[in-house]
C-alpha cells in the first residue's frame, strides 16, 4: 500500500512538473509569436497574461490585448481573449472573446459583441488546416450596423495547401436600416499565394475567389450571387459575379413606409431598379452580371464605376 501511495506521489510531482514546464514553453511561444509578427511590422500587446488550467489544459487569458497592422490601416482591440488547448494536443486550439472586442479599418471604428463567441483553430505544424467559428448572438455596430444569432463558419483546407473552403450560415440576419430580417448564407473557395499559417490568413495571399454561392433574405428582398473573380498583386478585381434580387419593389415600399433612407435616395433607387429590370427582363426584379476589368466595374457595354479593391 505505502509503495502505491509513494507511486502515485511520484506521478502527481511529474505531472505537476510537466505542466508548470508545458506552462513556460506556452508563454515563450507567445512572446515569440509577438515577436515574429512585430518583425513583420504588426504590433501585438497585452496588459496582463495569466495561464491557468491545471492538471489538463492550458488556458492563456490575455486582458487589455491590442493588434495594430499599420500597413493595413487595420487596429483590434479587446478586453479579455482566452486561447484553450489540451495539453496532450497543441495544434488545437479555441479561442473566446467573452467581452467582445473593437475594430477600427481605414479610419472607421466597429464594434462587435454578443454571446457565445469562439472559435475553434486545427493546424498541421504551421499550416492552417480548419476553423471552426459560431456564436449565439453576433453584433457589430459602426458605420453600417448587423445582428445576427446563430452564427455558424468554416474554413476549411479544400485543395492541397493554398485553397481553403469558406461557409458561413447565419439563421437570423438584420441590418441597422428597418428592412426587416431574414437569414445569410455564404459558400466560397479561396485561393491563396502560399499556404495560411495558423493562426493567420492574411488577405494579401488571395489570389482568386470562387463565390459558389451568396444568399441573403431581408424582409421582403431576396439577394443571390454566384461568380469567380482574380485578385492582382494591387488588390483589385478581375473576374465577374451574377446578381440576382427579387421583391425590390415591396422592398423599397417597406423601406419608404419605415422611414428610411432619404426620399430622393429612394427614388433614384426605384428608378435605377426600373432600368434595370428592363434590361434583364423581369418584372420586379434584376439579374445582371456585373464585369470587373481594367480597375473598372461593368454591366454590358457600361462601366458603372471602379472595381472593387480587395485590400
Amino acid at each position: 500500500m505505502k509503495r502505491l501511495v509513494v507511486v502515485i506521489l511520484v506521478a502527481a510531482l511529474a505531472w505537476s512538473g510537466a505542466w508548470f514546464w508545458q506552462a513556460h514553453a506556452q508563454r515563450k511561444a507567445i512572446d515569440a509569436w509577438a515577436a515574429e509578427l512585430d518583425a513583420r511590422g504588426i504590433a501585438v500587446t497585452w496588459d496582463d497574461l495569466v495561464i491557468r488550467g491545471f492538471p489538463n489544459r492550458l488556458d492563456s487569458t490575455f486582458t487589455g490585448f491590442a493588434s495594430s497592422d499599420p500597413q493595413n490601416d487595420l487596429k483590434i482591440e479587446a478586453p479579455v481573449v482566452q486561447v484553450l488547448s489540451m495539453i496532450w494536443n497543441r495544434d488545437h486550439i479555441i479561442a473566446a472573446l467573452p467581452r467582445g472586442a473593437g475594430l477600427t479599418r481605414n479610419g472607421k471604428s466597429y464594434a462587435l459583441d454578443g454571446e457565445g463567441i469562439r472559435a475553434s483553430l486545427v493546424r498541421h505544424g504551421t499550416v492552417l488546416q480548419r476553423v471552426h467559428v459560431e456564436a449565439t448572438v453576433l453584433n457589430l455596430s459602426g458605420e453600417i450596423s448587423v445582428a445576427m444569432s446563430g452564427v455558424t463558419g468554416a474554413v476549411t483546407l479544400a485543395d492541397g495547401e493554398t485553397a481553403y473552403r469558406v461557409a458561413f450560415n447565419a439563421d437570423d440576419f438584420a441590418l441597422s436600416a428597418p428592412t426587416g430580417r431574414g437569414a445569410l448564407r455564404l459558400d466560397a473557395t479561396v485561393d491563396l499565394a502560399e499556404s495560411a499559417a495558423a493562426p493567420h490568413m492574411a488577405v494579401q495571399n488571395v489570389t482568386a475567389i470562387r463565390l459558389t454561392r451568396m444568399e441573403l433574405e431581408l424582409g421582403p428582398l431576396t439577394l443571390a450571387a454566384v461568380g469567380t473573380v482574380d485578385v492582382d498583386a494591387d488588390g483589385l478585381l478581375d473576374g465577374a459575379v451574377s446578381v440576382r434580387a427579387d421583391n425590390l419593389s415591396e422592398a423599397i415600399a417597406a423601406e419608404r413606409a419605415a422611414g428610411g433612407g432619404a426620399p430622393r435616395m429612394l427614388l433614384a433607387i426605384e428608378q435605377a431598379v426600373s432600368l434595370f429590370s428592363g434590361l434583364s427582363g423581369r418584372k420586379d426584379g434584376i439579374e445582371a452580371t456585373f464585369e470587373f476589368r481594367g480597375g473598372k466595374t461593368w454591366v454590358g457595354i457600361l462601366p458603372i464605376g471602379p472595381a472593387p479593391h480587395l485590400r
